[in-house]
């Protein structure tokens, strides 16, 4: 506070001046309105002597100080009385406050809010507040503001006029549209990841691993043990704990998250009797292992196991049915070694493991029409398989057998028969022979003959035995005829050349009743047939195509896509390629 005296500056607090003395003046409160001049008191002028003895002129830099907070002052208090008119002007036009307690700022940076809802016009504030983003809205009109952007003159300064058009703003809604849609977007990404994280993380790592059984999470896959048949098993578990099998008697350690275990099938049903049951169902017992030495039990768990037929196959007759004429037919079949054998409920186990389980058996036919001979075979790890085979030969009124010692397959063209009929009777031979004795006919019935084989192949030789008051007996029997390889090769002909394929087309006829032999090299390009094998042989080369249709009847096995040197005869056609039997198969000459 400035002494009205001397002009020396005091503390607001002193009652008198510090410099002189006298009483200073009390500040007027801030409800009654300050006296504030319109210039600035004048300021004292010092004189000063300089080093020259010159009086100079100086001004107080503290009156200039008061100078300038006056005029501060003047232009604050007409600032407020601005502001305070603005409020009025606003309120009167109708526009609502926000019930926001707003701190009156008179600042330049700070556009300046009542602290209350309505005024009126002797500048009584009403309660109410305004929300602090109200910006109030009075008419168009022209305010004064100086170069420094406060409203007012200034009496030190020449004051700038701007108009300032004051419009009304639209109110901020706080739940408008744009914002909904916004926090709705947020909100379901947030569901969206969370429901993904829980489906495919927390719940097949977590709560998969709790809650589904053993069963459903372990891994049963089918599998070829030792050439046997087996399952491997996988039980997921904590990575090297230690599972114990009760069935099995043996621990598994888990790596890579499973226990695996190749379990052969016999292993479930090798103690019980299976009898005809296709199927039985294996049990697992598994124990987890704890460092403790503890063994905790898991939960027990079951999966279908095919119990298989003992091996049996068939090779003669192949198809189980045969006509023949003979009272002995020789039925052979293939079974497992080590394995029990009956037939027709007699033991012929010790017949097993002489030929690695080939069997063969000399079956006596009767002339009552169907022999039926029923195979039973037993192996080890097996169920028990069985097969009937029926061998048929038509009744007789005469008996007519043949030896049984003859053979079905011959190297020569000739062949010695001999059989036996009623003595008495009258022979007939139907077939193509060279002698016939029957010497000995009338006493024993027995006779013979020599059977010519006028066919490379099988040959029909038939047999007609007659008796007065008495029905004819035929005896038919085949007999496969086939010369040995050096005699048989030295009659082919060659088939390389396009024109000695054609020259076969043209005289199929006359080369089918000869049975001309052919030596045939090329490629099998496609398989037909396996049994007996039916293939198809390219013999061309390049754009020429010759194509021959064979069936196997050597000791070899064909392979697609490989040569061979075939030597065959001729037996017919086959969609327009020749077809003939190999008997001989070589590998190609170059």
């Amino acid at each position: 506070m400035r002494c009205p005296h001397c002009g020396h500056w005091n503390r607001a607090s002193f009652p008198r001046c510090f410099q002189c003395g006298a009483p200073l003046e009390p500040e007027k409160p801030d409800d009654q309105p300050r006296e504030v001049p319109d210039v600035p008191p004048p300021s004292k002028v010092y004189i000063q002597i300089n080093e020259e003895g010159r009086a100079t002129s100086s001004v107080d830099e503290r009156d200039k100080l008061a100078a300038e907070m006056k005029d501060l002052l003047a232009r604050k208090e007409k600032g407020e009385e601005e502001q305070r008119r603005l409020r009025r002007d606003s309120a009167s036009q109708g526009i609502a406050p926000s019930g926001r307690t707003v701190q009156n700022l008179t600042g330049r940076t700070y556009f300046p809010t009542a602290q209350s809802t309505s005024y009126t016009t002797d500048e009584e504030e009403i309660g109410g507040d305004v929300r602090p983003d109200a910006i109030p809205v009075v008419s168009p009109r022209t305010i004064d503001y100086d170069e420094y952007g406060d409203p007012g003159p200034a009496p030190s300064r020449t004051a700038t006029h701007r108009t300032v058009s004051m419009r009304p703003l639209k109110r901020r809604r706080h739940y408008g549209l744009r914002r909904f849609v916004r926090v709705a977007a947020a909100v379901l990404i947030v569901a969206a990841v969370g429901l993904a994280g829980y489906q495919f993380v927390y719940k097949p790592l977590v709560l998969d691993q709790q809650e589904a059984p053993l069963q459903e999470r372990a891994i049963i896959t089918t599998s070829i043990l030792d050439d046997m048949p087996a399952h491997t098993i996988r039980l997921p578990a904590q990575e090297g704990a230690n599972i114990y099998i009760k069935e099995l008697r043996k621990s598994y350690t888990v790596t890579g998250g499973y226990a695996v275990l190749d379990v052969p099938d016999y292993t479930w049903y090798e103690d019980t009797d299976v009898g005809d049951q296709a199927q039985i169902t294996a049990t697992i017992t598994p124990y987890l292992k704890t460092s403790a030495g503890e063994q905790v039990p898991l939960e027990v768990f079951t999966f279908q196991v095919d119990v298989p037929l003992s091996p049996l196959t068939l090779i003669s007759p192949d198809t189980g049915y045969a006509q023949v004429s003979t009272a002995i037919y020789n039925i052979q079949f293939q079974v497992e070694k080590n394995s029990t054998v009956y037939i027709n409920g007699e033991n012929y186990s010790d017949l097993v493991n002489t030929q690695d389980g080939l069997i063969s058996y000399n079956a006596s036919v009767l002339p009552i029409g169907n022999n039926e001979f029923k195979i039973t075979t037993k192996a080890q790890y097996y169920r028990e398989n069985s097969a009937t085979v029926t061998i048929y030969r038509a009744v007789q009124d005469i008996p007519l057998d043949l030896a049984t010692t003859l053979g079905n397959r011959s190297l020569k063209q000739t062949m010695t028969i001999s059989a036996t009929t009623l003595p008495g009777a009258t022979i007939t031979i139907n077939s193509p022979y060279v002698s016939l004795d029957t010497s000995s006919l009338g006493s024993t019935g027995v006779f013979s003959f020599e059977a010519y084989f006028p066919k490379i192949g099988t040959n029909t030789v038939s047999i007609t035995a007659s008796y007065p008051g008495k029905r004819d007996s035929v005896v038919d029997y085949d007999v496969y005829y086939v010369p040995d390889a050096t005699t048989y090769t030295a009659k082919a002909w060659p088939l390389y050349k396009a024109s000695e394929y054609a020259e076969l087309l043209s005289n199929m006829s006359l080369r089918i009743e000869k049975s001309q032999v052919y030596e045939c090299t090329g490629e099998i390009i496609e398989i037909k047939a396996t049994s007996p094998q039916l293939a198809v042989m390219e013999m061309g080369t390049g754009d020429t195509s010759r194509q021959v249709l064979l069936e196997n009847r050597s000791t070899d096995t064909w392979v697609v896509g490989q040569r061979y040197r075939v030597y065959a005869d001729v037996c017919g056609l086959y969609d327009s390629m020749p077809r003939l039997v190999g008997r001989y198969t070589y590998a190609p000459r170059n």
